[in-house]
């Protein structure tokens, strides 16, 4: 839904412009059709436009490669089978305790691409050349940047490691588990620190960087709800929501962060989904998460 490198080559550039500037100009007319609909219409709209843009992005790679496993199918160019099948050995590793943890019970195969170059990939999303994400989540794919163009390790069974340790495999799938299961009724900042949380559970890796410090301002949840890509301190945001979500996990469980993600799959907002399972105001819970997060400095 992983990584990308302005936060440092680790997660998604999710950021939509030029190339998708007709998606951002269709998200607009359905949020303001959003506001006029029940939320059972709402959702359903959301879905045909994810479908529809899906089926978009599977027809133009309809003549890769392509290799499946029980829950994915991988698309990858020729002579890159190698990657193929650590990318589809990875994401059916991590599929068990994400999908179960989460309820996650949708038919059908996740399609993942693999891309050859980092300028194929950027390509897609209307990205500068020099951008280099490792993963991408958008409308029920993920796309991810072939392994041998930044794993490091030479022996097979290091190359693999490296590629599920610090791979995109797990944060992506867990931006895929969260849009289905709210119909993607979400904050960026929400998902963006589930993933983390995931991915930290599952592969032991926590974002550090100096830039990342609690000891400066901190962003409003408003404002990474609105403007998370272009927030200055991409460290601090993407910290931010793992603490967030973190904070749910640790002082009220993680059944509760599941309560969360049922109540907006049923079309309620993030403030009445807060309300009714952590009893919290929005304003409340960032106070409490940013005065739990500080002791932790």
């Amino acid at each position: 839904m992983r990584q990308e490198t302005h936060y440092f080559g680790r997660f998604e550039r999710s950021r939509i412009n030029r190339y998708l500037g007709l998606t951002l100009a269709a998200l607009v007319l359905m949020a303001a059709i959003f506001m006029k609909i029940p939320n059972l219409v709402r959702g359903v709209t959301y879905n045909a436009f994810r479908e529809g843009f899906k089926q978009k992005a599977l027809w133009t790679t309809r003549d890769m490669e392509a290799i499946s496993g029980e829950h994915f199918i991988v698309r990858y160019t020729p002579g890159n089978h190698q990657d193929a099948m650590l990318v589809l050995n990875t994401a059916e590793h991590f599929y068990a305790p994400i999908a179960e943890h989460y309820g996650y019970t949708k038919k059908g195969k996740i399609p993942v691409i693999v891309y050859p170059s980092r300028s194929e990939l950027n390509r897609n999303f209307g990205w500068e050349a020099n951008e280099s994400a490792m993963g991408v989540y958008w409308t029920g794919i993920i796309r991810v940047l072939s392994p041998n163009l930044w794993v490091r390790a030479d022996e097979p069974e290091e190359y693999s490691k490296e590629f599920m340790e610090s791979g995109p495999m797990a944060h992506e799938f867990t931006h895929l588990v969260v849009d289905y299961i709210t119909g993607g009724n979400y904050t960026r900042w929400f998902t963006e620190g589930l993933a983390q949380l995931e991915e930290y559970k599952l592969t032991g890796f926590e974002f550090d960087e100096p830039g990342a410090s609690l000891d400066q301002p901190l962003y409003r949840l408003t404002e990474m709800d609105i403007n998370f890509d272009n927030l200055p301190n991409q460290s601090l945001a993407y910290r931010q929501s793992y603490l967030a979500v973190s904070y749910i996990a640790t002082e009220y469980g993680e059944d509760a962060i599941k309560a969360i993600l049922s109540s907006l799959g049923k079309g309620n907002r993030m403030e009445k989904a807060f309300a009714e399972v952590l009893g919290l105001s929005m304003e409340e819970f960032e106070q409490s998460y940013c005065h739990w997060a500080l002791k932790l400095e």
